[in-house]
């Protein structure tokens, strides 16, 4: 389940590539279209340039686009480019025993992106603090369109101890050098902006009506460098929950597909309570909080099945999805009248 191109971004309108069209103009060379995308402000010149790759027919879900934990995915290999910019290379926070951690992620996506796709990731810090960080990400493809964009709040850690501890001076100091406004397509639109978490029960999680989705272990090959499960698969975690939680509320999903008609995430806040290691057991609990013409809101925890810990919450916004046009569309009768017994709203 992944994002929604009714949510496009209206002022991304790549005019230096139409003009050579119309005009019958050479394709520019990458140094000139580089060059009339930054004068057209489509992409800003002091981003930090990073990953660059394309959307693999593997990465694609039953809805025909990139599923949503890979752009989480693509996210933390962007990451690895603003750490080198802030003076924190891979073999210095080893040495050092630090590391970065994501604390909080708010992604909107913009357009689909279909098997094939090229996706080009720049970013720049937001907000500089003490401990933490606000940086903001974004994903477009070859012409400068843009495709998906993130607010991050990341935060400065000892990977012994555990805990968030002060960034160094230095990397203060190059944070301020790359600090920018937090564009406007960045900002929460759907999906309220983060605020701190605490522990909650899964006993209280029960209580207020959410149900079980998920569960799965935590393997190796999910953990990072840091020692943790990567973000990335906190949010597989709650994209393979998706599908249970449509039939938990009975969701004729096949029948809905067959019609032409699925779901979309057009915004996502993850919000990362704890962390997870090689081993444990994970458990995802969800609910609908929301139902509009076109849309559903939903919130997902995730659980360490061992600890009982809360690790993860998200707040999800889906559209109804048009498989042929590709554009989001108001429910069908019947299942709107399906959903909206079943809101329970935010306390």
């Amino acid at each position: 389940m992944v994002f929604s191109a009714c949510c496009r971004e209206p002022t991304v309108i790549v005019t230096a590539i139409k003009s050579n069209f119309m005009s019958n103009k050479s394709p520019s060379s990458p140094n000139e279209l580089r060059k009339e995308l930054v004068s057209e402000n489509l992409v800003p010149d002091n981003l930090v340039r990073g990953y660059q790759g394309v959307a693999q027919k593997w990465e694609c879900d039953h809805m025909g686009h990139l599923n949503v934990s890979f752009y989480f995915g693509r996210s933390s290999d962007q990451a690895f480019f603003m750490r080198h910019a802030l003076g924190l290379d891979p073999a210095a926070l080893r040495d050092s025993g630090h590391g970065t951690v994501a604390l909080e992620e708010h992604c909107r996506f913009h357009r689909e992106v279909k098997s094939g796709g090229m996706m080009i990731g720049r970013s720049a810090v937001v907000t500089p603090n003490a401990r933490t960080m606000v940086v903001y990400q974004e994903f477009r493809d070859e012409h400068g369109a843009l495709q998906a964009c993130f607010r991050t709040v990341i935060g400065y850690f000892d990977t012994k101890a555990r805990r968030l501890v002060a960034w160094p001076e230095a990397t203060l100091q190059k944070a301020a050098a790359l600090t920018i406004d937090l564009p406007e397509h960045a900002a929460p639109r759907r999906v309220a902006a983060g605020q701190p978490f605490g522990q909650i029960s899964c006993a209280d999680t029960a209580s207020e009506g959410f149900f079980r989705t998920g569960g799965a272990g935590v393997n190796s090959w999910e953990c990072d460098q840091f020692g943790h499960m990567n973000t990335m698969f906190y949010v597989r975690r709650q994209a393979e929950a998706a599908p249970h939680f449509w039939q938990l509320v009975g969701l004729d999903q096949p029948g809905l597909l067959a019609s032409g008609r699925g779901f979309a995430v057009s915004e996502m806040r993850m919000n990362y309570i704890s962390e997870l290691y090689e081993g444990d057991m994970v458990e995802t609990f969800s609910i609908l909080r929301e139902v509009s013409d076109r849309g559903a809101r939903i919130e997902h925890r995730l659980y360490n099945y061992g600890t009982g810990a809360l690790s993860a919450v998200s707040d999800t916004s889906v559209v109804s999805f048009d498989l042929e046009t590709r554009k989001a569309a108001p429910w069908p009768d019947d299942v709107r009248t399906l959903l909206d017994p079943q809101v329970v709203a935010d306390k």
